[in-house]
């Protein structure tokens, strides 16, 4: 079980009328966020995820599969990161049934303005060169520290919830 956290704007999109009072996440990662965005390079649904700060999107073409894409984002998102298989299964498998709620944290809304920002100067980047690649997007955010998070990167901070050992330094 996962909740959606949706923006006002997100909301009216989906035409989705959310719980007023969501059951808790069952995963590690906890929530995510939502929010629709505009860019240079097409609109896109962005997720943050509310106690690591990962960050996926799916373009808003796939509306009607998001829950879907959301999920292969975020497997593939963690992928990237080195989560091992069997931790990414265990986590996805978290991601079903999905509820939709209204925001509830004003940190974790500057957190995703931000982020959307950051999708924005690589979406005009990426229309300069061919399209956006959101592996790229979502891979690079994830090495980005965060001030919410002692400026650690959101991918290691993933990591340690889901039971990963840090990398060791090189």
């Amino acid at each position: 079980m996962v909740t959606l956290r949706c923006t006002r704007r997100l909301l009216v999109h989906l035409e989705i009328h959310p719980v007023d009072v969501p059951l808790p996440a069952t995963g590690r990662l906890g929530d995510w966020y939502a929010n629709i965005i505009y860019t240079d390079a097409g609109d896109l649904i962005i997720f943050v995820n509310e106690r690591s700060l990962l960050t996926v999107a799916v373009p808003v073409w796939e509306t009607k599969n998001l829950v879907e894409m959301f999920r292969l984002r975020v497997a593939n998102l963690l992928s990237l990161i080195d989560v091992p298989t069997r931790a990414i299964s265990e986590e996805i498998d978290h991601l079903a049934p999905v509820q939709f709620a209204r925001t509830a944290s004003r940190s974790l809304l500057g957190s995703m303005n931000d982020i959307a920002w950051q999708y924005q100067v690589m979406a005009e980047g990426g229309s300069a060169e061919g399209g956006l690649s959101l592996s790229d997007a979502e891979n690079g955010l994830s090495e980005m520290p965060c001030g919410p998070l002692d400026y650690r990167f959101p991918r290691d901070v993933a990591r340690e919830l889901l039971g990963i050992p840090a990398r060791s330094a090189s």
